[in-house]
């Protein structure tokens, strides 16, 4: 605790004086016909009486230390510098071929991908999350949110089979991370990542139709994570493109090699956190707690305890 105005409490000088002056000065007494009797010294309420006439100048001292407004610190703020992060996932067809160990039951690498954006979702709370969809075309399915429930909420209605093939056929990376690029840059702060997850090959992205997609990410200033869903070597024109951005590309075969790919993208994009300086809040309870009390205590005083001259 400090005060803001520190120079004040010198005149704490007064009370102090004040309280000093009534336990020494002697009064003048007034003879009394009884003054001749044996009386008992009264020791104990004259120290009460004392105490009595002391109550004005604690109060007269609590006041000054409101006037010297006192304060305390509060622990700094801790606030996340917020990522603004784009899922853009593969949807087509081959995203229900199986993935990983089928033991347990079928899982495909749509049902993968899922579980383990999940997961990372929960992980990453309070980040912006987004999802579009891709195959032919893309679709913006969930807008950069902070409520990022709504991404796995959508899960019957994005799946592999829903779209049929004739319609929704193909996969064009290229096209989809300029339509992610373009929503992320919308938004006005914050850092900016696209988490691209597919099985397939790309025609868009082929030497030299890289090269505006790159300069496009560069001026937006989005990094590109890619994870290829199949134990084939990634595209090198995809692990251009991410690595240019800043990012990396994966293989992820099984399930846990997903979750594996995951973490390390949670690893070389941390959550970057923001310490505040500490607050100052005004601390007048317990000045005003004590100046009551003895504002009570001096008008009880009034009642009687106190010196008279007869």
């Amino acid at each position: 605790m400090t005060f803001l105005h520190p120079k004040l409490l010198a005149l704490l000088a007064v009370p102090v004086v004040l309280v000093f002056w009534e336990w020494v000065r002697s009064g003048r007494p007034i003879a009394m016909p009884y003054d001749g009797g044996r009386s008992g010294s009264g020791l104990p309420l004259r120290w009460l009486v004392k105490t009595a006439n002391c109550l004005p100048a604690g109060l007269l001292a609590v006041a000054i230390l409101l006037l010297a407004h006192p304060v305390s610190f509060r622990p700094p703020e801790v606030e996340r510098q917020l990522t603004n992060i784009q899922v853009v996932l593969d949807t087509s067809g081959s995203m229900r071929e199986p993935h990983g160990d089928q033991a347990r039951g079928r899982r495909s690498r749509f049902d993968s991908a899922m579980e383990s954006l999940g997961r990372f979702l929960r992980h990453r709370e309070g980040d912006a999350f987004g999802l579009t969809i891709f195959s032919r075309n893309f679709i913006h399915w969930v807008p950069l949110t902070l409520d990022t429930e709504t991404i796995m909420l959508s899960r019957p209605f994005i799946a592999p089979n829903v779209l049929p093939d004739e319609l929704w056929g193909g996969t064009f990376i290229g096209n989809a991370l300029t339509g992610a690029a373009a929503h992320l840059a919308e938004r006005p702060t914050g850092d900016r990542m696209i988490i691209l997850i597919t099985d397939g090959e790309s025609p868009d992205i082929k030497s030299p139709k890289d090269v505006p997609i790159i300069a496009d990410l560069r001026e937006k200033g989005v990094v590109v994570f890619a994870v290829f869903m199949t134990d084939t070597p990634v595209d090198p024109a995809l692990i251009g493109i991410a690595r240019s951005s800043g990012g990396e590309a994966f293989n992820a075969v099984t399930p846990e090699a997903l979750a594996s790919v995951f973490g390390r993208i949670d690893e070389m994009k941390k959550v970057a956190v923001i310490e505040k300086r500490p607050r100052t809040v005004d601390h007048f309870g317990p000045f005003l707690l004590a100046g009551l009390g003895l504002l009570a205590a001096a008008v009880l005083a009034f009642f009687g305890i106190r010196f008279t001259p007869w």
